[in-house]
């Protein structure tokens, strides 16, 4: 008779925190181990070729204005699953398991367990570079546009005639840059088949013009990819309910992605007035007691999820 072999237990699955800065990334994972690397994507990729994090299931980082995009692309290399988390997340579960002190160290060991919290959740794919550009482009022309409120306003407080001269020449430099920046970014819009069938369709529903198009190409895309209750949510104008008790408060929105819910809120000011889908649900709204903004919300999540079954399903606006 043959023995059979010894059953082996497998091995962990590997969870692992980055605490990201300027210079360097601090790694650590639910073992103990933990690594201090050079922020460079040679670096990087090196680090997580090593053969205990090599398999590894889930990895976390803060999202950082910019500073991940190093290990974002050694993680796309090497086919690694990257979630990036929103830093108040982050602290709230940091704040949960009673870690109050905060060094690098520290929190990459946090950002290890809260890979393990979250392995369940689908990870959202990683933005390509072509992605990323665009965004930065779009990031880039709100900035210019900002500025440029900013200096208008200022020229109307003003008295002095060298100062109006300034401002002026401000404004100047900032319009050939927002059409600088605009331009390009249609350019890069027009350049990809598949950005371009669905700018198209975009603009097939009354209310998208050009802005709102381009920020949906730029910060949103995923669209056409999830279903409406994610897609709203990502955006930030599906209403969360707060009932405790007794106690029962009006649902409101709250996190998503600000800059890209800016840019929807005045698509649907448009849509509410010039769609007659988008008009009927805010005269609605309105007849049945809700303020403005309400409506207008509830317009702009309409929008949203009405924008997603287009792309989903590759066909023009169809008016009900």
């Amino acid at each position: 008779m043959v023995a059979s072999p010894a059953p082996t237990t497998p091995a962990a699955p590997c969870f692992l925190g980055a605490d990201i800065s300027k210079e360097w990334v601090d790694f650590a994972d639910l073992q103990g181990r933990t690594a201090h690397i050079d922020n460079t994507v040679t670096a990087l990729t090196a680090a997580l070729s090593e053969p205990c994090w090599r398999g590894c299931a889930n990895l976390v980082c803060e999202a950082t204005g910019g500073y991940e995009r190093p290990l974002i692309e050694a993680a796309a290399a090497l086919g690694l699953p990257l979630r990036r988390i929103h830093p108040s997340r982050a602290r709230a579960f940091a704040r949960a398991k009673a870690k109050l002190a905060k060094t690098d160290r520290i929190d990459a060991a946090v950002l290890a367990a809260l890979a393990a919290f979250t392995a369940d959740e689908p990870a959202p794919p990683l933005p390509s570079p072509a992605q990323r550009a665009l965004a930065e482009l779009m990031t880039r022309l709100g900035q210019l546009k900002d500025q440029r409120q900013a200096e208008q306003c200022r020229r109307e407080r003003t008295e002095s005639a060298l100062v109006r001269r300034s401002i002026a020449a401000s404004l100047a430099l900032l319009d050939a840059q927002i059409r600088e920046i605009g331009a390009a970014l249609d350019e890069a819009i027009a350049a990809d088949a598949e950005r371009a069938r669905t700018a198209a369709l975009l603009r097939t529903c009354k209310g998208v013009g050009p802005v709102a198009c381009r920020a949906l190409l730029a910060w949103l895309p995923e669209l056409g990819r999830l279903n409406r209750r994610t897609v709203a949510a990502l955006v930030g104008v599906a209403p969360i309910t707060c009932h405790s008790g007794s106690s029962s408060r009006s649902a409101s929105i709250t996190g998503g992605r600000k800059p890209l819910r800016d840019v929807l809120f005045m698509a649907a000011l448009t849509a509410s007035r010039h769609n007659p889908v988008f008009r009927s649900l805010y005269e609605r709204l309105r007849a049945a007691g809700k303020p403005h903004k309400v409506a207008l919300i509830a317009v702009v999540r309409k929008l949203v999820t009405t924008l997603n079954a287009m792309v989903r399903a590759g066909k023009p606006f169809q008016p009900a």
